[in-house]
């Protein structure tokens, strides 16, 4: 469930088309996975500087850094690819699209600010329960009952991450919860943006998060010391590597195949949250995310195997 992007493994200049993932030999296959776990890697990574950032930047501001830093990373990439990018004809979709990015970006971090790590890249795991639903809903995709099963399942174990009406509660772990809707929207925004290309759609993505972050970090600026410049100069690069492996693996084989192995991007943020910050995930944080992950892990065995049947 992400733009498909050309295969950087390969050489010559950047292009508009996806590599087509039918048919992957086994090799192909294994690359992806590995790929996948790389990815989750380094959106855990990038997120644990974000939330060290966050103690002495703005959200905005942090975010609109790891905004800029990308978008350098998508210049260099692309180089001169990019003289055809404004080409679009669906340019009213692509300027929601990248506010949804904006808006998933600033949610997301606002609450890693406040909640661990682990918790909120688990609450944020309910993503593919919204897409599957939105896709239902305003695609017309087919999903069948057990499916749906799976995803009222998921939704239940962010909910015992959550625990609402009990002491653990915090209202900040609704941001990581935004961040998941906002960032479904932007996913359903790229299937009917596809003949747009997915260079067009990351490009366009980029410069509108940029523009409108810009003019939301002018009202709280603060200036950044070096170290901040570092972290923020790893933080997006970290970001860049996540999509551009991730990009590289759903171009090698099918999602369903991948789906399973994004959840591991938990267990990443667990490590990494002990490591830098010393927060050990509670009990219900684990049943939790146990909960989204078999529920996901079913759903994409449901999709492969419906897929296969047709």
């Amino acid at each position: 469930m992400t733009i498909r992007e050309p295969d950087p493994m390969k050489s010559g200049p950047p292009t508009d088309q996806a590599e087509p993932c039918g048919g992957a030999e086994p090799n192909r296959t294994l690359n992806a996975i590995l790929l996948t776990i790389l990815s989750a890697a380094f959106w855990a990574s990038s997120d644990t500087l974000a939330k060290v950032m966050g103690e002495s930047l703005p959200v905005i501001e942090v975010t609109w850094l790891r905004f800029v830093v990308h978008m350098m990373f998508v210049f260099v990439y692309y180089r001169g690819a990019l003289a055809g990018a404004l080409s679009t004809m669906s340019w009213p979709l692509q300027i929601v699209r990248g506010i949804c990015s904006a808006l998933s970006g600033v949610t997301f971090i606002y609450g890693l600010t406040f909640v661990p790590i682990a918790e909120t890249t688990a609450i944020a795991f309910i993503s593919p329960f919204l897409i599957m639903g939105m896709a239902a809903l305003f695609l017309k995709d087919k999903v069948g009952l057990r499916r749906w099963i799976a995803a009222l399942v998921g939704l239940t174990g962010g909910l015992f991450i959550v625990q609402p009406g009990t002491d653990a509660f915090q209202w900040a772990a609704f941001f990581p919860a935004f961040a998941a809707l906002f960032g479904s929207i932007m996913i359903i925004l790229t299937r009917v943006l596809s003949a747009d290309g997915p260079m067009r759609t990351m490009f366009f993505t980029g410069v509108v998060g940029v523009v409108i972050l810009t003019v939301m970090t002018w009202f709280v600026w603060i200036t950044p010391d070096v170290q901040d410049l570092l972290l923020a100069l790893g933080m997006g690069i970290s970001a860049a590597l996540a999509n551009l492996t991730q990009i590289t693996a759903y171009g090698r084989t099918r999602p369903s195949i991948l789906a399973p192995f994004t959840y591991i991007q938990i267990v990443w943020a667990s490590m990494l949250g002990m490591a830098v910050f010393g927060a050990w995930p509670g009990y219900m944080t684990y049943l939790g995310s146990a909960i989204i992950a078999g529920s996901g892990i079913y759903s994409a065995l449901r999709e492969r195997a419906e897929s296969r049947a047709g």
